[in-house]
């Protein structure tokens, strides 16, 4: 008989007995709760990104794009040719690629799809052959690994890119990295951070190329001394990826600009004719976006390159006093001169310098200039704001000089012995000056109680406004901030052809001691970004310069303490699991056991 003491007497007590059943309903009740749980969850969305770089988070401009079914209206699908037996750090891409597309796919639905293809996958090498041919012939490029360990020498082809279908048709390739020879771990690590890094960038780019219904059209303004073609090359590769570049020149036509969604005008050293600037003022005025890259002040280079000074004057383009100062913005004739600034080879001396002429230009806070390098102007004038009792447009300065900056005023001397009779940059009464402007709203036109060419105004099938529509416009006191210098020519015997410096790098090749680049710069972002602000596309602005980072391992530590972590590894969990099944054991022994006499 089972019993109990209490109180000094004797009392019976049944056995406790296992009930199945209790477990029955209990097992059934937490798989209810499960789906229950389940259910609520799936009408609401949630994402948590833990990492600091926010690696696995994408911005709103993504999500935006991958939501619009009215951009994205079929399926867009993604071959990727980066797998099979691939090194460490190109796994790593890989990977990273498809982490990314599943993202993607969160927000997008079956709108996207992807498959992962091995090139050399099968052993019919002609088969593989032929399928490589015909990457080759749709514009992937190939890349060469050729990597020696301390065990063995490992050589391999592979494809680092993809083709895209839409509608179920190519549409698009998508290079992730350009091919070459890769012959050391370094140089793998390195590729492998900057591609994840842009891999974002990378994707949308190619989607928002492929679901384009129709390009708008970005033109350049010729006719008043503006940059040539291969002095803006640069930018104008990019923006062909997703605008149709033209040339246009006015010549007093009234509808020389009615095809052009956004018009660039980069750096003018000729006078505007009154007809012209009355063109430009109409386009403005039925909501044409204008990008002012204008040089206030002429400063002749060559003068200086050849005697070691030159001055600098007002370049009078006829468009300062009148049309931009109405707008909103007056540009200063003057230089600023800046401590915080970039190279210039001096060649009396033979030495690369500090040039204080070469601000490298600070970033308010904006869409526009968010984490992008800092912008390297050259000889770069300041702006005021002007008519700040105008509701109607909205000024915002984007771009401006450091604190310990000043300026020379028109005419300004500009010498190389600066260098070494620094200018007072702690002056109080100097300070920041404003260099970019962004100005939005309705402008009242230039025109307004001005006397107009009969012929424009008499024009049957013209309709002179001097209220705008909606429409934006940035106007930056320095035209080189939109140029790309160029190191060398060759005839072809048809054409010229242009090597030049991509306006981010420095020409110099200025190191740190680690031997890192000094300079980079963000003129082109500033620049795309500008464009894409000014014509209403946010989706690549905020994604252009996200960078994660891949933390490297310690190589040394690696080798040092592979064993200890290869026992805690396995170790750790069959203790664990003891652990836990004595817990078990003795919980189960406690709820069963009973006193016996």
């Amino acid at each position: 008989m089972y019993y109990t003491q209490e109180n000094g007497k004797m009392t019976d007590e049944k056995k406790k007995k296992y009930n199945p059943s209790t477990d029955i309903l209990t097992h059934v009740g937490v798989i209810a709760i499960i789906f229950l749980v389940n259910y609520i969850l799936s009408f609401s969305f949630g994402r948590f990104d833990l990492t600091e770089d926010k690696r696995y988070s994408l911005s709103d401009q993504t999500i935006d794009l991958l939501q619009n079914e009215e951009r994205i209206n079929d399926r867009i699908f993604f071959k990727v040719y980066l797998d099979g037996d691939l090194p460490a750090d190109i796994k790593k891409i890989r990977n990273s690629i498809q982490e990314m597309l599943d993202e993607f796919i969160v927000y997008a639905g079956d709108n996207i799809q992807y498959e992962f293809i091995d090139p050399d996958g099968t052993d019919d090498e002609d088969y593989n052959l032929e399928v490589q041919n015909q990457l080759a012939q749709q514009g992937l490029q190939w890349c060469e690994i050729d990597l020696m360990s301390s065990s063995e020498r490992k050589q391999q082809i592979i494809w680092p890119g993809a083709i895209i279908e839409y509608k179920g048709t190519t549409m698009e390739t998508v290079q992730f990295f350009r091919g070459g020879k890769i012959t050391n771990e370094q140089q793998l690590r390195q590729l492998a951070r900057k591609t994840i890094s842009k891999l974002e960038y990378t994707l949308v780019s190619a989607i928002r190329r492929v679901t384009a219904k129709a390009k708008k059209t970005i033109s350049f303004l010729h006719g008043h001394g503006e940059l040539h073609e291969h002095e803006t090359k640069d930018v104008r590769k990019d923006l062909g990826e997703y605008y149709m570049i033209d040339e246009v020149e006015i010549n007093g036509q009234i509808h020389a600009l009615d095809n052009t969604d956004a018009l660039i005008i980069a750096q003018p050293k000729r006078r505007f004719s009154e007809k012209d600037k009355f063109v430009i003022d109409q386009y403005i005025m039925r909501g044409g976006r204008v990008l002012w890259f204008v040089d206030p002040l002429t400063v002749p280079r060559d003068s200086l390159y050849k005697t070691g000074q030159t001055l600098g004057l007002s370049s009078n383009l006829n468009i300062e006093k009148d049309m931009i100062y109405k707008y909103g913005v007056r540009l200063n004739t003057d230089v600023i001169v800046d401590e915080k600034c970039g190279p210039l080879y001096i060649p009396q001396s033979k030495e690369i310098v500090d040039w204080y002429f070469y601000p490298l230009l600070e970033r308010e806070e904006h869409l526009i200039t968010s984490n992008i390098d800092p912008v390297r102007g050259q000889y770069s004038s300041s702006l005021d704001i002007v008519n700040e009792s105008d509701k109607d447009v909205t000024k915002t300065v984007i771009l401006k000089s450091s604190y310990n900056s000043r300026i020379f005023k028109a005419p300004a001397r500009i010498n190389y012995m600066i260098t070494s009779a620094k200018p007072d940059f702690y002056d109080p009464t100097q300070g920041d000056f404003p260099v970019a402007v962004l100005l939005e709203g309705k402008f009242t036109s230039a025109f307004e109680n001005r006397p107009i060419s009969q012929a424009f105004l008499n024009s049957p099938d013209y309709n002179t406004k001097f209220k705008s529509d909606s429409t934006k416009m940035l106007v930056v006191a320095d035209g080189d901030i939109i140029r790309n210098d160029v190191l060398d020519s060759m005839w072809t015997g048809d054409r010229w052809i242009y090597q030049f410096v991509p306006i981010h790098a420095d020409m110099y090749g200025v190191t740190e001691p680690d031997g890192t680049p000094k300079y980079a710069y963000g003129n082109k972002d500033f620049v795309l970004n500008a464009v894409d602000y000014l014509l209403d596309d946010y989706s690549l602005i905020d994604i252009r310069t996200k960078s994660i980072t891949l933390r490297k391992l310690n190589d040394a530590k690696i080798v040092e303490e592979k064993e200890l972590w290869r026992f805690i590894n396995i170790a750790i969990p069959l203790f664990a699991l003891l652990i836990l099944a004595g817990i078990m054991l003795i919980l189960r022994k406690r709820k069963y056991a009973t006193g016996r006499v």
